[in-house]
């Protein structure tokens, strides 16, 4: 309450003090000193007092009156008006508004925040959107290394992640998305020295954090926590790291993957052309997700394609046949890092809707950085990607 009001009450008081002394004076100048005048006083003084309280309260209550007619908040004597109507000049809403939306508006990657991905809604080009948590994501990973898993010499030697997608179930929409991320993309990476001291974190390729670990669960850890931050902190339910000397038993194991090869590969005597439909072997798998021209531009662009198209078939199959998945953890065994159930994942999402056609990439381009190739995301095509896949659509 301000110090205007305060006067004005005091002055209000002071005015009823009068009317009834006034009155109390005149009671007794005229009718003497009988006990009457003492009543007629006391009813005067009842009087100015229930007229003195409509007259505050009618003061007073007029702009809590109007407040409520304009459906904004009440300002009471905590609230300072000042930062009220800031707060709302900020948002361009009312209280009212504001609190039954209850979003942050998205223009950029940045206006993501730091926060975790349930609190409140987002607003993007008009729509309101909120984290669909019912989603559940993992994270499945190829590292370019063809031996056993073992310890890493060093804490930077644990290899680069050249296969990276992740799997979105959605069993209350009954399907099951699945998004490629380019080895290049570049993101806020964790870097430690040899000893495995945390130096920085810098904007490099994704692929190069898995390097910064064991070659283990703490290299897959971290790049699940650089995955989500180029996905804005969505959460990641487990993972799942191959090291590629293990594909051809993985992919013998189911049999075999069927494709429409969308590039001959020759290498390693692969045999694998163009058009031709044909059940990879374990041989021809490794040769068709491994090899690029290192002298071609962008050339892991190209490669990421054939990794898609391979990726794609491998989970229909899959999912087509939970079965497998245990066949394929079994070849793998002594390749594999995981923190999930392979098996229990296949089996949950069994007969969810999956069109291998349909695989998420991210949209960005492919510029030289110094020596070095990088795939920098588009930012408004990266939003609505993010908005697509792990956020739904809500009413205002």
């Amino acid at each position: 309450m301000s110090d205007t009001d305060n006067e004005e009450i005091i002055e209000i008081e002071t005015v009823h003090e009068k009317r009834v002394r006034m009155s109390d004076e005149k009671q007794i100048e005229s009718f003497g000193r009988v006990k009457v005048s003492w009543i007629a006083a006391g009813v005067l003084a009842a009087a100015a007092i229930v007229l003195t309280a409509w007259v505050a309260v009618s003061y007073f209550g007029r702009d809590d009156t109007y407040a409520a007619e304009k459906g904004k908040d009440v300002v009471t004597e905590e609230t300072d008006p000042k930062e009220t109507m800031e707060s709302v000049e900020d948002t361009g809403k009312t209280t009212e508004e504001t609190n039954t939306l209850n979003y942050r508006e998205i223009h950029s990657l940045d206006d993501f925040g730091d926060e975790k991905w349930n609190e409140g809604n987002l607003m993007y080009k008009g729509e309101i959107y909120s984290y669909d948590p019912e989603l559940q994501t993992y994270l499945f990973m190829g590292i370019d290394n063809d031996h056993m898993v073992g310890p890493a010499v060093d804490g930077y030697s644990g290899g680069q992640s050249d296969g990276m997608f992740l799997m979105v179930v959605d069993k209350t929409g009954q399907k099951v998305d699945i998004v490629a991320i380019n080895r290049n993309t570049v993101v806020p990476v964790d870097v430690y020295d040899e000893d495995g001291s945390f130096l920085a974190r810098k904007d490099y390729q994704i692929c190069i954090q898995h390097g910064y670990g064991d070659g283990m669960k703490l290299s897959c850890m971290r790049s699940v926590e650089a995955v989500q931050r180029l996905f804005r902190n969505i959460p990641i339910a487990g993972y799942l790291s191959l090291n590629m000397g293990g594909l051809p038993a993985v992919n013998d194991a189911v049999g075999g993957v069927e494709i429409t090869p969308i590039q001959s590969i020759d290498w390693r005597d692969a045999g694998i052309k163009e058009g031709e439909t044909v059940n990879l072997n374990g041989k021809q798998a490794y040769s068709y997700v491994r090899y690029r021209d290192v002298n071609e531009f962008a050339s892991a662009d190209g490669r990421l394609e054939r990794q898609k198209q391979y990726m794609a078939a491998f989970a229909e199959k899959i999912l087509a046949e939970p079965s497998l998945a245990k066949k394929v953890i079994n070849a793998g065994s002594d390749y594999i890092v995981a923190s999930i159930d392979l098996s229990r994942i296949a089996d949950s999402a069994r007969d969810l809707d999956f069109d291998p056609d349909d695989i998420y990439t991210i949209p960005g381009e492919t510029k030289l950085a110094g020596e070095h190739e990088a795939y920098y995301p588009d930012e408004e095509g990266l939003i609505e990607l993010i908005l697509d896949v792990f956020y739904k659509k809500v009413s205002p």
